[in-house]
């Protein structure tokens, strides 16, 4: 793996971790809200087949660079710039 390869590769995993992180701590605050019925929402929410194609969607460049049809590591920087980057925790 080279040194472009391994940046990229950390670059999705710290992207990837920050956002479970965020997941976790959304579940959390609707649990301690006590906001009903909020596990059936997200699950009305993950069905719903218009907003699973709005966010295929946001993919479909790397898809198809991956696909062959381009070049996956513009097209994997381009999400990388799009996704949210870690905050440093102030202790």
């Amino acid at each position: 793996m080279t040194k472009e390869e391994r940046k990229r590769l950390l670059a999705i995993t710290r992207a990837t971790e920050y956002l479970f992180v965020e997941n976790i701590a959304l579940k959390m605050v609707l649990e301690h809200r006590a906001v009903p019925n909020w596990q059936r929402l997200l699950e009305r929410f993950v069905a719903d087949k218009e907003i699973l194609a709005g966010v295929h969607l946001k993919f479909k460049d790397v898809y198809e660079a991956l696909g062959g049809t381009g070049d996956p590591s513009s097209s994997l920087e381009q999400l990388l710039s799009d996704l949210p980057s870690p905050k440093k925790i102030v202790q």
